[in-house]
């Protein structure tokens, strides 16, 4: 009877297991559907900023955008590419933490098998499946390690356009540039670098984590 209720908690968290992962996919999912409309807004504003010569003052009708505003927009982007990297290595690393679970229970429903059941598993869940043994290149699972990739160099690609924008206009508007330019510029730019070098920080970060939840598990 123990043996019988034992069974069914460790399917139960099998199943609890599944749930989780595809409630993390499916919110992780509009996020992306979220950033693709961002990165819309973001280049109607890069491609329609043009200084007009009258103190930040944009025309609707033109749609001719001030530097403060594409400014803003730049650090609004790349602040939620940055939020976006965070909650992927977190997913990631939550998707890792609940395959030590699993493995556990995988192990110890198995360790008393016969041989041939033991090949058998370890045939159909081969390395993939484990959660041991990662570097910091790989602790993260696939589909979250490349959503890592794709937000991080996103943020390096919004910060070097922005960069981009910047010398255009100091180029070829810089007798339009006034003092409210330059302060927009010296407070949003820092910024970006700083969310570009946070990045790899929280990535490093929760890679000691999981490697204290391989020493635990």
């Amino acid at each position: 009877m123990a043996e019988n209720e034992e069974f069914a908690l460790e399917n139960q968290l099998h199943e609890q297991y599944a749930l989780n992962d595809n409630n993390r996919n499916s919110v992780f999912m509009s996020f992306i559907v979220g950033i693709i409309a961002l990165f819309g807004f973001y280049g109607f504003v890069f491609v329609n900023t043009n200084k007009r010569g009258f103190n930040s003052e944009y025309s609707y009708e033109s749609w001719n955008f001030n530097i403060d505003v594409f400014l803003l927009m730049s650090f609004v982007t790349i602040g939620i590419l940055f939020f976006l990297t965070i909650l992927a290595i977190y997913l990631g690393y939550a998707l890792r933490r609940d395959q030590f679970i699993i493995y556990n229970i995988r192990q110890k429903r198995y360790k008393n098998g016969t041989e041939e059941t033991k090949v058998k598993i370890k045939e159909i869940f081969g390395e993939i499946y484990s959660p041991y043994n990662k570097d910091c290149s790989s602790f993260l699972p696939d589909f979250y390690n490349l959503f890592y990739w794709l937000f991080y160099i996103s943020e390096i690609f919004i910060f070097i356009t922005a960069i981009l924008k910047i010398c255009d206009f100091v180029n070829t508007q810089c007798s339009f540039l006034n003092c409210k330019d330059i302060l927009y510029i010296i407070f949003f730019m820092p910024f970006h670098i700083i969310f570009i070098f946070l990045t790899p920080l929280f990535r490093r970060c929760y890679y000691k984590k999981y490697k204290c939840s391989v020493k635990t598990g």
